[in-house]
């Protein structure tokens, strides 16, 4: 293990680059390695870097599996480096984590790292820095200068080295999205002559569709630290947990046409739940990378173009968890050469201003080591203080496996979550024994609490580069109470595996078994026994049954798997229902008579079985590759069943294989008259589209027959009020919905709004009652679309309520345009669907509670009758 403690880090430093990252020998020579000011031997017996690694750095681009086989090379040959795998990525590659410092205090390194809680309260022991390479995989001069950085701190004989990690021990995740780095390698790489093109045209620094950016499944990790929807993601914030670093690094590149960013970012658009204490160490460690880049001759800025307010992002994360995070931006090569405003870019020179900004993080973190600590032991101090009194109180919404989703993304951060055992009342709220659990705001984490389950609707800033808001009680559609005073609790949860439901035992002597489709992973058990080939109905009303477990009432949407009509091929259908319910935590109830005790009979024509779907995603260049990454995660992961994905650009001869098409958010103006001709045949012959975000508005331009509400009217009389050049972003950006959540009134009797609710009558005299019966729910938004309203009152499942804003940024003008417009529309043309879903639900991989939208679009969007005016 090895700590970074360069004060004349750009020779050493890029020495480690040129190892690590280049294939020809005719890069840099040994001795005089860019990033790095003086040159640096190795200690005596070890290796130079170029020898570890086989190519200098900067000639080519480096896969996951080359640099990890690097590093362990490295380790095995150092005392003062440790490395160790923390797990795999979604692709399955191999994620590492290397630890530096001396050889003592590697030798102890397991006690270290169980004293760090402690020590980080009580401002004791050395600083740990964090350094993290490339979440953006086609930002590639990160995981390219980590070697180097690693090299110095392993194999230099710099006396300085050996000083610095008398005072520091550091933490290195040399490559944070090992799916993104290999994509990006192979692609820059296979468009490498023996002389490269600088022209910022050429094929190489152009990717195709999905870039390197994005990990599997095309999501930014970037925004995945607080959600921790991937693997990747998980596994570092257990570790970094351990950790609890005093500084982070987060490396990344920007566009070719930029010079060098640090933080502090903006400063009106700071995160408000940060401590200020976190700026002002900012703004000191900043001097560091000055002074190394100023004595490098190389161009930077900070205080514009980033902000520190999502909490989700590498750079912010660790201030409201006690360390301080810092944004690098590397103007990039985007591959190995390119001609920019500044002159011609070489990867090697993107790789050395990487290289000495991680090495004046560490000159900066050895100097400011008291102040480091002692701001880590006021952050907890401030937490723990006995003012903070009470916290919240969590419910399970009546569905446990969905409250098990946010539980294991709590506890994966670290947040004190206990159990409570008795009953609760709050406010007319009800939390059931044993469905509750109690957050004290009284914890290290209570700062960070604070903030993610925080619904401000009136921010100091009106821009912002990321999303606006981020309130997980409203993304998972669960009860989040505040509270003066905890009831009593139990033990903290170490997991978050909730003791699942205790099913009936499908015996065959059933006649046909019931699940409630309120349950969280009802859909994936439905498209188990569809894909299996097994026939399944469908509640088209309410239904009470006679089970083994008594009477129990089933809602609209409810399945329905009767015995008597199965397939006499297949195997018989109680045995794989009870492997389904273990496997997904689903209830189902053996029901003992097809007569209902009230409503639908088992043989009801309001009970029809179900066609099984057969989807294709589009996707390829001009879509979304997020919203598009996130709807195929959504079927592999959550469904448990394949999607087959189409390039937009290349649809097959016929379309009539599919059932369903799903649209994600994208520009779809430039495809042609004749693509959208295919859709409107693909409608009009019994097909579904699904279309989501933005799509959800394109679609309404098909040529299908629309009917909309004052559609022949005019625009408003546009502002010719002369207005000042340099408020031009700001008003732009008031009109975007970069991200806030809102709130819609869904109508559960709809098949889309199917599973959240139950209405309490279908009779003509109850129905004002039924209205009173709409479900409030929140969906997250992106976006400055508009939906229009057609003039079928049944063909709108959902609508934005007349104050829509929960939680965010929503300019007035926005607000009032969208409110009480539709944000789920349903419309028959010929014999298909049309399904416009103008917001994300399923973003991020973790707006759960939006999640049965799609499901119900999915299976039951073909029970959503033709509804033509009376």
């Amino acid at each position: 293990m090895t700590q970074c403690t360069p004060r004349r880090p750009r020779f050493t430093a890029f020495f480690c680059a040129a190892t690590l990252l280049m294939l020809s020998a005719s890069a840099v020579g040994a001795d005089d390695l860019p990033g790095l000011d003086r040159p640096a031997a190795p200690r005596p017996g070890l290796p130079t870097l170029n020898t570890l690694l086989g190519f200098e750095p900067g000639a080519r681009h480096p896969r996951n599996d080359e640099l990890v086989r690097y590093y362990r090379a490295l380790a095995e040959v150092s005392d003062r480096m440790t490395i160790e795998t923390i797990g795999r990525s979604s692709g399955g590659r191999e994620q590492v984590l290397a630890v530096f410092g001396t050889p003592d205090r590697l030798a102890r390194l397991d006690d270290l790292r169980r004293g760090r809680i402690e020590a980080s309260r009580d401002g004791e022991g050395p600083v740990v820095v964090w350094l993290g390479y490339s979440v953006h995989g086609n930002e590639a001069s990160g995981a390219s200068a980590a070697p180097i950085v690693a090299w110095w701190l392993a194999a230099s004989d710099d006396p300085e080295v050996a000083a610095w990690l008398e005072h520091v021990v550091v933490v290195m995740e040399p490559v944070i999205n090992p799916d993104g780095v290999d994509r990006f390698a192979h692609w820059a790489n296979m468009h490498r002559g023996r002389n490269p093109s600088a022209d910022p045209n050429d094929r190489e620094h152009n990717e195709g569709w999905p870039n390197g950016r994005t990990s599997y499944y095309w999501f930014d990790l970037n925004r995945d630290w607080l959600p921790l929807t991937h693997p990747v993601s998980r596994n570092r914030i257990r570790h970094y947990r351990q950790w609890r670093p005093h500084v982070l690094t987060d490396v990344h590149e920007m566009g070719s046409r930029s010079t060098y960013f640090f933080q502090p970012g903006i400063p009106e658009r700071n995160n408000p739940a940060t401590p200020e204490r976190v700026y002002a160490l900012t703004a000191r460690i900043a001097e560091y990378h000055a002074e190394r880049l100023d004595a490098a001759g190389e161009p930077y800025y900070s205080r514009e173009s980033f902000d520190d307010y999502y909490l989700g992002k590498g750079s912010t994360y660790p201030d409201l968890t006690g360390g301080v995070g810092i944004l690098f931006e590397q103007g990039s090569s985007r591959g190995h050469v390119m001609d920019t405003p500044y002159g011609r870019r070489t990867f090697a020179e993107a790789i050395a201003n990487q290289v000495r900004t991680s090495l004046s993080t560490l000159e900066a973190s050895v100097a400011l080591r008291d102040e480091l600590r002692a701001h880590q032991a006021d952050f907890f101090a401030e937490a723990l203080d006995n003012d903070r009194r009470g916290g919240w109180l969590l419910g399970d919404g009546g569905d446990p496996a969905r409250a098990e989703r946010l539980l294991a993304m709590l506890v994966g951060h670290g947040i004190d979550v206990r159990t409570v055992s008795g009953a609760i009342s709050i406010d007319g709220r009800e939390f059931p024994a044993g469905s509750a659990w109690a957050i004290p705001a009284r914890q290290d984490l209570g700062r960070f609490v604070e903030a993610i389950f925080d619904t401000p609707t009136e921010l100091p800033m009106e821009t912002f580069y990321d999303v606006s808001a981020w309130p997980l009680q409203y993304a998972f559609d669960l009860p989040l109470e505040p509270v003066r005073r905890l009831p009593a609790t139990g033990a903290a949860l170490t997991e978050a595996t909730l003791a699942g439901p205790a099913p009936d035992s499908p015996a065959v002597d059933a006649v046909a078994w019931a699940i409630d489709w309120r349950q969280h992973r009802a859909p994936a058990v439905l498209a188990a026994l569809l894909a299996d080939g097994y026939r399944v109905q469908a509640a088209e009303a309410p239904m009470t049954l006679q089970t083994s477990s008594g009477t129990l009432d089933f809602d609209r949407g409810s399945v329905v798997v009767h015995g008597g009509i199965q397939p006499d091929h297949l195997a018989p259908v109680a045995e794989r229902l009870a492997a389904l319910g273990e496997r997904h935590a689903v209830a189902i109830h053996a029901v003992r008579s097809g007569l209902a005790r009230d409503g639908l009979d088992l043989g009801s024509p309001s009970l029809p079985v179900i066609e099984p779907p057969r989807a294709a995603l589009l996707t390829g260049d001009g879509l979304n590759p997020y919203s598009a990454g996130a709807l195929w995660r959504w079927f592999d992961v959550h469904l448990d069943q394949p999607v087959t994905m189409l390039d937009v650009t290349d649809l097959p001869g016929e379309l009539d294989d599919y059932t369903h098409l799903l649209l994600p958010g994208g520009r779809y103006d430039g495809f042609g008259d004749a693509f959208e001709a295919r859709l409107v045949e693909f409608v009009r012959g019994g097909g579904q589209l699904i279309a989501v975000r933005n799509a959800a508005a394109w679609v309404e331009s098909l040529d299908l027959g629309w009917s909309f509400i004052d559609e022949e009217a005019g625009d408003a009389d546009p502002d010719t009020t002369p207005a000042r050049y340099a408020d031009f972003e700001l008003d732009a950006a008031r009109r975007l919905i970069g991200g806030s959540a809102l709130a819609v009134t869904l109508d559960p009797t709809h098949p889309l709004g199917w599973g959240y609710g139950r209405a309490r009558s279908d009779d003509a005299d109850d129905r004002r009652d039924d209205r009173r019966d709409n479900r409030r729910l929140v969906l997250f938004r992106q976006g400055a679309h508009v939906l229009k309203t057609t003039d079928n009152r049944y063909a709108r499942p959902a609508r934005y309520t007349e104050s829509p804003l929960v939680a965010g940024y929503l300019a007035a003008p926005v607000a009032e345009e969208l409110a009480a417009t539709t944000a789920i529309g349903a419309d028959r043309f010929g014999g298909g669907l049309v399904v416009r879903i103008a917001d994300d639900v399923v973003f991020r991989g973790y707006w759960a509670g939006a999640e049965r939208l799609l499901a119900n679009a999915l299976f039951h969007g073909q029970q959503v009758r033709r509804t033509n005016r009376p």
